[in-house]
């Protein structure tokens, strides 16, 4: 399934859920379930800069694919930025660098977070983005 088909599953999934507050907490239950970063793994290399809460990203290549881990020290950033990552794990470089993902305004939830959640995200959409860019160069 491609980035976009990914996306519009996600956001028909939650939009059956009757408000935004109940959106966000649905993330963060899915969230509990996805293994964050191993302690080693939460390394100052791993860190995504610019974020005031911190984040930190484990992005590889597998077979042509970018594979994207996360974590962060406040749960609703952990939850955003792990649904970002679930959405373009396993994706081909050209989808990720492309796709601008558009879940929050479809679900309501970006008028509702915070600066700090939002910086957070867009930070972490760049450093995903710039891998890709980086595969792509080769």
């Amino acid at each position: 399934m491609d980035v976009a088909a990914r996306e519009t599953a996600l956001i028909a999934d939650l939009a059956t859920l009757p408000s935004w507050q109940e959106r966000l907490e649905e993330l963060l239950r899915r969230d509990r379930r996805r293994g964050g970063l191993a302690p080693a793994e939460r390394a100052e290399a791993a860190r995504v800069p610019g974020c005031l809460s911190r984040v930190w990203m484990v992005a590889t290549e597998d077979a042509g694919r970018c594979r994207f881990r996360t974590d962060a020290e406040a749960p609703a950033v952990r939850a955003l930025v792990g649904t970002l990552a679930a959405l373009y794990d396993d994706a081909p470089a050209v989808e990720v660098a492309a796709h601008e993902p558009m879940f929050l305004a479809a679900l309501d939830l970006e008028k509702h977070l915070t600066g700090t959640r939002r910086e957070a995200l867009g930070k972490a959409r760049d450093a995903m983005r710039a891998f890709a860019a980086s595969r792509l160069a080769r």
